[in-house]
């Protein structure tokens, strides 16, 4: 991996883990999301500057995974890209579906996913963990099929997160 890509991996960390740990300490009211949460915190800071850098880089984040999961068949499907919007623009303030599509066109340029995933698998809170899963699973199941390929993202999201502990 080119050094460029991995100093860009590393500093998207270092802002995911300070967004993560402003999410575990602001996660109070219920019926809002991880994503949610951090946007409230960012209303409230005088210092807004730091915490619109976090946002974006974990919003970045959030985006390739999503970006890869549509292209994990080989295909761009309509319907895939339709859901991640529809469902981004639910779950994360400031989502910018053309953001997103110029990110699908680019996805080449994306770390692997289960880099990405392994990166920031040890940083999030478990109610992120959870959301970033259901909404990778509903890209995945849009199309009203789930390749191989899509199958072992999955898998590997729901591995590396730990999610697979908790149906045991």
């Amino acid at each position: 991996m080119p050094t460029s890509q991995l100093i860009l991996i590393a500093a998207a960390l270092a802002v995911v883990l300070l967004g993560v740990l402003l999410v575990l300490r602001l996660r109070k009211g219920k019926g809002k999301t991880a994503f949610e949460a951090v946007e409230a915190r960012h209303a409230d800071e005088t210092g807004g500057q730091l915490m619109k850098q976090r946002e974006a880089g974990f919003l970045n984040i959030v985006y390739g995974l999503a970006a890869s999961m549509v292209v994990a068949d080989g295909r761009v499907e309509k319907s895939e890209v339709e859901m991640a919007e529809r469902l981004g623009q639910k779950l994360i303030p400031g989502f910018d579906g053309g953001d997103f599509r110029k990110l699908i066109l680019a996805h080449d340029q994306l770390p692997k996913f289960t880099d990405m995933v392994d990166s920031i698998a040890p940083l999030l809170p478990l109610a992120a963990k959870t959301e970033i899963f259901q909404y990778l699973q509903a890209i995945a199941t849009a199309d009203g099929n789930l390749s191989p390929d899509e199958k072992h993202q999955i898998h590997h999201v729901e591995t590396q997160f730990g999610l697979d502990k908790l149906t045991d």
